[in-house]
C-alpha cells in the first residue's frame, strides 16, 4: 500500500494512528500501532454508510464472524470498535503492494510466482469458507503481496452493506463480481470462486476476463458474454474457465481445486464447456450442468485417477505447497469433509473430535442416485392412514414448540402458530451402513419467515441425529449432525430451490453422508461430508431410526411420503 496524507485521527481505541494508507468504497484505512508496538491496519467505515444504524450493527457483527477465520494466507481480524458513530475493524497489517498495484507496475505474474499466488489465494478462500464466511469482494486490490507471500484482506465485510447498496449503484469496477451479484440470487462460496478466477486472469495477463470500456459494457459481458482466458498458462486455464461459469452450481470449490492441483491436474474433460474451452468435469457426471429448479447442481467431487489429463499439471513446488496447506486446512476443520466443501454453518461454532479416518464406503455417493441399489425397503409411509403412533417425537430445542401433527389422506402435516421444530423417529432401525431416506415434500408454510424447513435422516433422540435439510425460505440446503447436544462441523449450506414434485434424499455410505435431489425424474447429488465413526458400528446404528423433521416459524409444513431403504446384508 502507498502511504497518503495525514490521518484525521490520532488514536483509535488503544491504537496510535501512524498514517493514512488509503480509501475505498467502504471506508478509510489507517496504519496503526498497538500498545505493544505491533503494526495493524484499521478500516473505518465511511460516515455516509455509518449513518444507518443497521449498517453499523451488521458491520460489527460481520467483523466478529470474520475474526473466526483461521489465518491461512489471510490478514487476521483482531478486533472492532466505534469512533464518532463510525465502526472500525482492526486487522493484521501486511506491508507490500496489492496485486492490482504490482501487475500495473511490473506486469503480469508468470511461472512459479503465478502458481504460488493461485494456491495462496485458494488456501485463503478455503479458510474463509470453512468459517462460514463468504468474501463477497475478492479482487486484485484485496490481495496483498507481503514479505511472507500473498495475503487476502477485507473478507466478509461487504455483506454488512448489502441493504444500502445495489446493482444499480456499483462501487468501483464490477469486473470481478459474479453474475448473481447483479441479480436476486444469494451469494455463496461459488461467488468467490468466480471472483478468484477473474483475479487470476488479471494476474496472468494484465487484463480482465470481461473487458469493457464502461460499467454497462462490463455488466453485459459478465451476464451474457464468454470470459477471455487467452494468455493464461495451460494448467490454470481450464480451471479458471470452470470457475467463470455463469451458473454458480457449475463452479468448483476452493478445496476441490486444491486437491485437484495436488493430484497433478487429473480430470475428465468436458468438450462443450463455456466458450468452447475444455473444462474439468467437476462431478464426474454427464457433460454439462443439470439445473435443479434454479438451484445448485452437483457439488464438485474429485474425479478418479484414470481420467484424462486436463493439462500438464502444476510444478512440483506447487504440488508440495498444495499438500501442505490442504493438510493444514483439513486438520483445522476437525472433521474430514469431502473434497466438495469445507466449512461450517454460520449460526454457531461447532466443536468436534478430530478423528480423520478414511471412509470405508462400499457404495460411493456418485453424482446420481440409484434407489434400486438399496434393495431392502425398511420404511415406506405414504401417510394413507393415521400412522402418527409409529413415530417417537422429539423437540431439539426448548424454545421451539412441538408442532401439532395430523396424519392421513396421503399427507403428514405439522402446524403451529409459533416457532416450532419437531423430529420424528420411526420404527425402522438403521441396520446397515449403506442406507438412504427419501422424502417427498408436500407444501411449505410459505410465510417468508426465517424457518420453513424439512429434515431427512436418522434420529436417536432430540440431542442425537444425522440429517440433511432444505430451507424453503432461504432456498438453501445443508446438514445438521448433532451428537450429545453438540453440533459437529459440517459443510456450509449451498443454494437449492425445490419445485412441486421434487424429492429430497440423504444417503449413508459407511462414514460418509450425501444429500440428493430428484427433479423431473433425475437424481442429482448436492452435498457430501464425512461423519467418521458416528454410525460405524452395528451397536451405534441400532440406536438410530429412519426419521424426518419439520421446522418453521409458523404455519403448516407437510410431506406426502417417507421412504427408507438399505443394502441387503
Amino acid at each position: 500500500m502507498t502511504v497518503h496524507r495525514a490521518p484525521e485521527y490520532r488514536e483509535l481505541g488503544d491504537h496510535k494512528i501512524v498514517a493514512r494508507l488509503g480509501e475505498g468504497g467502504q471506508g478509510v484505512v489507517y496504519l496503526g500501532e498497538s500498545p505493544g508496538g505491533a503494526r495493524v491496519a484499521i478500516k473505518v467505515l465511511h460516515a455516509r454508510l455509518a449513518a444507518d444504524p443497521e449498517t453499523r450493527r451488521r458491520f460489527l457483527r460481520e467483523a466478529e464472524v470474520a475474526a473466526s477465520v483461521a489465518a491461512f494466507c489471510t490478514a487476521r481480524v483482531l478486533g472492532t470498535g466505534l469512533v464518532d458513530e463510525r465502526p472500525y475493524i482492526v486487522s493484521e497489517y501486511v506491508p507490500g503492494p496489492s496485486l492490482d498495484e504490482l501487475v500495473k507496475r511490473d506486469g503480469p505474474r508468470t511461472g512459479s510466482g503465478l502458481e504460488r499466488l493461485a494456491v495462496s489465494a485458494l488456501t485463503a478462500l478455503a479458510s474463509i469458507h470453512a468459517a462460514g464466511v463468504v468474501h463477497r469482494d475478492f479482487k486484485p486490490a484485496n490481495v496483498i503481496l507481503g514479505p511472507e507471500g500473498p495475503v487476502v484482506i477485507d473478507f466478509g465485510i461487504a455483506r454488512a452493506l448489502d441493504h444500502v447498496t445495489s446493482s444499480a449503484h456499483v462501487q468501483g469496477t464490477p469486473s470481478y463480481m459474479p453474475p448473481e451479484q447483479f441479480t436476486d440470487q444469494p451469494l455463496s462460496p461459488a461467488s468467490d470462486m468466480f471472483s478468484w478466477a477473474g483475479t487470476m486472469v488479471f494476474a496472468a495477463t494484465g487484463r480482465t476476463a470481461f473487458p469493457g470500456s464502461a460499467v454497462p459494457a462490463i455488466l453485459h459481458a459478465i451476464l451474457h458474454g464468454e470470459p477471455d482466458v487467452s494468455g493464461v498458462p495451460g494448467p490454470l486455464r481450464p480451471l479458471l474457465a470452470a470457475c467463470l461459469a455463469k451458473d454458480p452450481a457449475a463452479r468448483p470449490a476452493a478445496t476441490w481445486l486444491l486437491r485437484e492441483l495436488t493430484r497433478g491436474g487429473n480430470g475428465r474433460a468436458m468438450p462443450n464447456g463455456p466458450g468452447g474451452h475444455t473444462i474439468v468435469d467437476l462431478g464426474a457426471a454427464p457433460p454439462g450442468p443439470v439445473r435443479v429448479s434454479g438451484g445448485q447442481d452437483a457439488v464438485p467431487t474429485g474425479p478418479s485417477a484414470d481420467h484424462a489429463r486436463a493439462g500438464r499439471g502444476p510444478s512440483k513446488g506447487m504440488k508440495i505447497a498444495v499438500v501442505a496447506v490442504a493438510a493444514a486446512l483439513l486438520m483445522t476443520a476437525g472433521v474430514l469433509v469431502a473434497p466438495s466443501w469445507l466449512g461450517t454453518r454460520n449460526e454457531a461454532a461447532r466443536p468436534v473430535a478430530s478423528g480423520v479416518a478414511a471412509p470405508r464406503a462400499r457404495l460411493e455417493p456418485g453424482p446420481s442416485l440409484d434407489l434400486a441399489t438399496f434393495g431392502r425397503v425398511d420404511v415406506d409411509d405414504r401417510f394413507a392412514g393415521d400412522t402418527s403412533r409409529q413415530y417417537a417425537t422429539y423437540r431439539p430445542f426448548s424454545e421451539e414448540a412441538m408442532p401439532a401433527i395430523n396424519v392421513g389422506g396421503g399427507r403428514f402435516a405439522a402446524s403451529a402458530e409459533a416457532p416450532f421444530f419437531g423430529l420424528m423417529a420411526g420404527r425402522g432401525v438403521l441396520s446397515s451402513d449403506q442406507a438412504v431416506i427419501v422424502l417427498t415434500p408436500g407444501t411449505f408454510a410459505g410465510t417468508g419467515e426465517q424457518e420453513d424447513s424439512i429434515f431427512a435422516g436418522w434420529v436417536k433422540d432430540g440431542d442425537d441425529y444425522v440429517t440433511g435439510w432444505y430451507n424453503n425460505t432461504r432456498g438453501t440446503t445443508g446438514f445438521d449432525v448433532r451428537v450429545g447436544g453438540r453440533f459437529r462441523e459440517v459443510p456450509i449450506e449451498i443454494p437449492l430451490r425445490l419445485s412441486q414434485g421434487d424429492r429430497f434424499a440423504l444417503m449413508l455410505s459407511g462414514d460418509e453422508i450425501a444429500s440428493y435431489v430428484e427433479h423431473l425424474g433425475k437424481w442429482r447429488r448436492l452435498h457430501t461430508a464425512l461423519i467418521t465413526g458416528l454410525l460405524a458400528s452395528p451397536e451405534a446404528r441400532q440406536e438410530y431410526r429412519y426419521g424426518f423433521g419439520v421446522r418453521g416459524t409458523s404455519g403448516t409444513i407437510s410431506l406426502t411420503r417417507a421412504e427408507g431403504r438399505s443394502v441387503r446384508s
